[in-house]
């Protein structure tokens, strides 16, 4: 089949759902493209400027990652929107037989809901990752307009609509006005091939931190903004003082101020020993520095790299407001309170033990092997038409 993914900013060097399933799609016999924008995502350029370049690509045809990449023109630009040129005239050039739109409040998702109405012929598929805990766009106020206008449209033109957590479910139901029964689950995953144990670069990253091997490393990855409460994780480690072996990575950028008056309660704390910067790194590099941890920490909210890190057979500790909690019904983790560092320490504490820890990191890895992987999401989607 061919198959055509919709999305309004696509930059495969950070992974991404929209960078994995295109890929194992194509792995699968299908002849896959990306219709995208000339550009990156604004935010997450700003965030990740010095491993995916400038911020203007071009317009044209490009192999990106193994992915055949169509971007096109940008005419209009505004935070969180944007239309680019010729979006219809390319998809009616392909003759594609899926077509996935990533995203469903945006211009590109009504356009092709109305490309699909005037031809007919092509299967629809919409995939929404949304949820109330990250919806932080100004343009959210418009989703009651949406609701009451457009929202048909797309339920009339789609062969299928896809949440990737049962939160996002909820999310599409209220606030897009979706009826329940007309969304799958689907969810996230980690590629199994590229996410696995390394002790060889377990060995070279815990040397050049200068971390021994009795002490234990917890690792957090992603952004690095208020949202994400990584202040809760210092004070949980502050609570964990006398255990001197107690290490935290923190891989990842973010909101610079918040990043100053990080650093500023790490110093007041006293734990300028216990912890360790490191600045964002590619997907494909990733793997390494779950490998130099003995556990994954976030304090707040949901992340892609929960699964990631799990793939690399390492334990999770997740907030019970992640709205992702069923990640961890497998013994593979542990669930901490919303916001509470002392719990949250009081989970850490119980993974200083290294016989639960590989348990634990054992049946996370089996967990994305056998339901968590891209192949297996790949195929999902295509089922669903």
């Amino acid at each position: 089949m061919k198959i055509i993914h919709v999305i309004d900013y696509f930059q495969p060097q950070l992974g991404y759902q929209e960078t994995f399933l295109p890929r194992e799609q194509s792995k699968l016999g299908h002849e896959v493209y990306v219709l995208t924008s000339d550009r990156y995502q604004p935010l997450i350029y700003s965030e990740n400027e010095d491993i995916i370049g400038n911020r203007a690509k071009g317009a044209g045809f490009f192999i990106e990652d193994g992915i055949k990449v169509w971007r096109l023109k940008t005419l209009v630009e505004i935070p969180h929107q944007i239309w680019v040129l010729g979006l219809e005239s390319k998809i009616k050039e392909l003759m594609p037989d899926i077509v996935i739109v990533h995203g469903v409040v945006n211009f590109s998702a009504l356009r092709i809901a109305r490309l699909k109405k005037r031809l007919g012929n092509f299967k629809l598929i919409y995939d929404d990752h949304m949820t109330f805990d990250n919806s932080r766009s100004k343009l959210r106020i418009l989703y009651p307009l949406f609701k009451w206008t457009f929202s048909r449209l797309i339920q009339e033109t789609a062969d299928a609509l896809v949440a990737v957590a049962d939160a996002c479910k909820v999310f599409m139901n209220k606030e897009y006005g979706i009826p329940l029964e007309r969304i799958t689950v689907i969810p996230l995953g980690a590629d199994d091939e590229l996410f696995q144990f390394d002790t060889l670069a377990r060995q070279q990253i815990r040397s050049q931190l200068s971390i021994d091997d009795s002490d234990t490393l917890f690792i957090y990855t992603g952004k690095i903004i208020p949202e994400k409460r990584v202040d809760i994780l210092i004070e949980a480690v502050k609570l964990m003082k006398n255990n001197y072996c107690v290490k935290v990575l923190i891989v990842g950028d973010g909101l610079q101020a918040y990043i100053k008056k990080l650093k500023q309660q790490i110093r007041d704390a006293c734990l300028e020993n216990n912890f360790f910067w490191h600045g964002v790194v590619t997907n494909k590099e990733l793997y390494k520095y779950y490998s130099a941890a003995d556990a994954a920490v976030w304090p707040r909210g949901a992340s892609i790299s929960q699964r990631e890190a799990m793939a690399c057979e390492l334990p999770i500790v997740i907030s019970e407001g992640s709205l992702v909690t069923e990640l961890v019904d497998h013994s593979n983790g542990l669930i901490c309170k919303e916001e509470d560092a002392s719990d949250l320490a009081s989970q850490m504490k119980k993974l200083l033990d290294p016989k639960l820890r590989r348990e634990m990191g054992v049946n996370g890895r089996k967990l994305v092997e056998e339901k968590l992987n891209w192949t297996t999401i790949a195929r999902q989607f295509l089922d669903l038409v």
